[in-house]
């Protein structure tokens, strides 16, 4: 590489890096007032819980919990006959699908290959 080469390599990686600064510029313009807000929202975020409401509070050791589901939706009673009749039908088409991408693979490769058997 000769010199000139160089000096012009050199002075366009210098154009970049001054391009990309000028970027990085804009950018950081456009997202300090986002970056003012957030720190707002962090300054008015209390960081500390007084100690006043932490000794007042009861220890719960969660033996008073009680959880009760209730629910007045149910399914039809023919639901899960259905359900298990769509399953096996899925099952037995999968089957056939099988059975007959088999069958297709062998025919392809009896003809791909039953000349050179032969011979």
């Amino acid at each position: 590489m000769d010199e000139a080469t160089a000096v012009k390599l050199a002075m366009d990686a210098y154009s970049s890096i001054q391009g990309i600064g000028e970027d990085v510029a804009q950018l950081k313009g456009q997202n300090s007032d986002v970056l003012a807000l957030l720190a707002e929202i962090r300054d008015a975020v209390p960081t500390e819980v007084p100690a006043a409401d932490l000794l007042d509070a009861a220890p719960d050791d969660g033996s008073n919990w009680v959880t009760e589901v209730r629910s007045t939706v149910e399914v039809p009673e023919p639901f899960f006959n259905d359900l298990m009749s769509f399953q096996y039908m899925q099952t037995v088409l999968l089957a056939f699908l099988l059975v007959a991408f088999l069958l297709n693979l062998g025919a392809t490769l009896w003809l791909a290959f039953s000349d050179k058997w032969r011979s």
